[in-house]
């Protein structure tokens, strides 16, 4: 299958950058808030660099576009949430230690695009990918007050937990005067449970910008063998057009 990873979407630049992870953080940092963007990455290990490098820039380094002042949440599909804490740690963040130059969030991907209700399938699915782990470990956060529920994220959609999540986040963030919420988000379980079209209309519910009151970077993270596999061209396209940026990720 072609489509936008191959020569013909080069050369008509729908890739607005291709680079390894220690460049893609630095894209990362400068990006606005309002921003929707995709990237697609080759494996687990260049997408752990990514988000553990970005999290270390802004709350070791403070080496963000808002450094002390950004919250982030990290979803991902190959790593458990408990893999995630292993891997801050090990790139030296004190990931227990309060997290007093910003909060952070992790959310494993089945929970994130599962229905508040979950419902039997998305549970029986993320047992047998994360090999039995308890569903309410599935979600950290290093401040309990991010627990609270406000009302729902402004998507005619189905209601993911990760959109209620979205509001108690934002709604933190201008509580505390914080300047933005970063979100990197591998939307993998929407492969692993073969909802394509529904993946398809969720990246297409959102426009390239959000709404200037929404103070949310977004980067909807695929990998690159998925896409390639699950995707046609025609919705490869529809997804890319509703992206701000098309971002490659390469190994380092």
């Amino acid at each position: 299958m072609i489509g936008f990873l191959d020569d013909a979407f080069y050369s008509e630049k729908k890739i607005a950058l291709t680079a390894d992870p220690n460049a893609m953080v630095e894209e990362l940092l400068v990006s606005d808030y309002g921003e929707h963007n995709m990237l697609v990455y080759p494996n687990r290990r260049s997408f752990r660099q990514l988000y553990s490098k970005y999290c270390r820039n802004v709350l070791v380094e403070n080496n963000s576009n808002g450094a002390e002042n950004e919250m982030i949440l990290i979803i991902s599909y190959y790593d458990t949430v408990s893999n995630i804490r292993n891997v801050l740690k090990r790139t030296g963040i004190d990931i227990d230690g309060g997290m007093k130059q910003g909060p952070i969030v992790l959310m494993d991907s089945v929970t994130a695009y599962s229905c508040s209700t979950v419902d039997q399938r998305c549970e029986e699915a993320g047992n047998n990918h994360r090999n039995g782990e308890n569903f309410d470990k599935r979600i950290w956060a290093s401040n309990e007050q991010l627990e609270d529920q406000y009302a729902p994220f402004p998507i005619q959609y189905k209601p993911y937990r990760i959109l209620n999540l979205l509001n108690s986040l934002l709604q933190y963030t201008h509580d505390f005067g914080m300047k933005g919420l970063c979100v990197i988000a591998d939307v993998g379980s929407f492969y692993l449970l073969n909802r394509i079209e529904e993946l398809v209309d969720y990246e297409c519910s959102y426009a390239p910008k959000f709404d200037k009151k929404i103070n949310v970077k977004a980067f909807c993270c695929h990998h690159r063998q998925e896409v390639k596999k699950a995707l046609t061209i025609e919705q490869q396209t529809r997804i890319f057009g509703h992206h701000n940026r098309n971002l490659l990720l390469t190994s380092s």
